[in-house]
C-alpha cells in the first residue's frame, strides 16, 4: 500500500476519533470543569507524544517555541469554546457547527491575507449558513448558548489552520506538535485554577474513560496523522476527510447518549457536509487524458 493511501485511511480513522470523543467529552465534563478535564487530555497526549518520538524533542529550538505560541493561542481558544458549549447543546449540533471552520478558513484568508474567495465558497458560505439556521434556531431568532460558543470556536479553529498553514514547511513538525500539547495543558491548568467548579480528581463516572479517549486516539494519534500526512495527502484530500467527524459524532450521539436526531438535524447536517465539499473539490481540474 502506498504511503498516501495509508495516511488517507489514517486520516479517516483519526475523524472518527474525533467525532467519537464529542460523545466521551460531552459525558466526562458532566456539570464539572471542562479546564480540568482539557488539562489532563492535553497533558497526556503530550507524554504520549513525548514518548513515541522521544528522538525529535532534541530538535526544539526558540523557531519552535514561537511557532507553539502562535499555533497554540487559537487551539486553545477554540478547544475551550467547544468543550464549555458541549455543555450546553447536543453533540451532532456541535460537530455540525465545528465543521463551519472548513468555510471560514477561506474567508479569513480574505481578510487578513487579501487573498479572492472562489465563487464556489461563497455559494458554500449561504448553504452553510442555511444549514446552520436550520439546525440551531428555534423559537424564532434565538440561538442556544451552547450552540453560539461553537460558533465562536469554529473561528478559533479556523484561525488555528491559518497558522499550521502558515508553518506547513517546517520539516519536523513533530516538535511542535508536543510543545502545543503541553501549552494548551498549562493554558487549560491557568484557567481551571480561577474555576471554582474544579475538582482535580473527579471520581464521577464517565470522567477518566473521556480523558483518555480523548487524549490519546482522538488527540495524539490524529494530531500526530495529521502532521505527518500533510508530506504526502493534498490539503485537499486532508480537508475532505473531516467531513467524516460530524457524521461519526452524530452516530456516537444517538447511538451512545440516546439524543434524538430529528429530520431538522439532518437537513441541516446534510447542507453543512455539501458546503464542505463544494468548498474544497477543484471543479477546474481538467480530467485526466487517456
Amino acid at each position: 500500500m502506498q504511503k498516501k493511501h495509508l495516511y488517507l485511511l489514517l486520516l479517516i480513522a483519526g475523524t472518527a476519533f474525533w467525532g467519537i470523543s464529542f460523545t466521551f467529552v460531552k459525558v466526562g465534563i458532566g456539570a464539572g470543569s471542562p479546564f480540568v478535564f482539557l488539562f489532563y487530555k492535553f497533558l497526556i497526549a503530550a507524554f504520549c507524544l513525548a514518548f513515541v518520538f522521544f528522538r525529535q524533542l532534541k530538535l526544539i529550538s526558540v523557531k519552535t517555541l514561537k511557532i507553539t505560541f502562535l499555533i497554540g493561542v487559537p487551539l486553545l481558544a477554540g478547544t475551550v469554546l467547544q468543550t464549555i458549549g458541549l455543555q450546553y447543546t447536543t453533540v451532532s449540533n456541535a460537530a455540525f457547527i465545528t465543521g463551519l471552520d472548513v468555510l471560514l478558513i477561506p474567508i479569513l484568508k480574505f481578510l487578513i491575507y487579501k487573498k479572492k474567495i472562489e465563487n464556489k465558497i461563497w455559494i458554500a458560505c449561504i448553504l452553510a449558513l442555511i444549514g446552520l439556521y436550520i439546525i440551531v434556531v428555534k423559537d424564532g431568532l434565538s440561538l442556544n448558548s451552547g450552540d453560539v460558543l461553537i460558533v465562536a470556536c469554529a473561528f478559533g479553529f479556523a484561525f488555528y489552520v491559518l497558522q499550521v498553514g502558515k508553518y506547513a514547511t517546517e520539516e519536523n513538525p513533530i516538535p511542535a506538535v508536543i510543545l502545543l500539547m503541553l501549552f494548551c495543558a498549562f493554558g487549560c491548568l491557568i484557567l481551571a485554577l480561577f474555576d471554582e467548579a474544579s475538582v482535580w480528581l473527579p471520581n464521577t463516572n464517565g470522567f477518566w474513560r473521556g480523558v483518555l479517549f480523548a487524549a490519546i486516539p482522538a488527540t495524539a494519534f490524529m494530531y500526530a496523522v495529521q502532521n505527518v500526512g500533510r508530506r504526502y495527502l493534498g490539503e485537499e484530500k486532508v480537508a475532505l476527510t473531516y467531513l467524516f467527524e460530524p457524521v461519526f459524532a452524530t452516530i456516537a450521539g444517538v447511538f451512545i447518549l440516546g439524543e434524538d436526531f430529528t429530520y431538522q438535524v439532518l437537513a441541516g447536517g446534510l447542507l453543512i457536509i455539501s458546503a464542505m465539499f463544494i468548498s474544497e473539490i477543484n471543479f477546474k481540474k481538467n480530467p485526466s487524458k487517456n
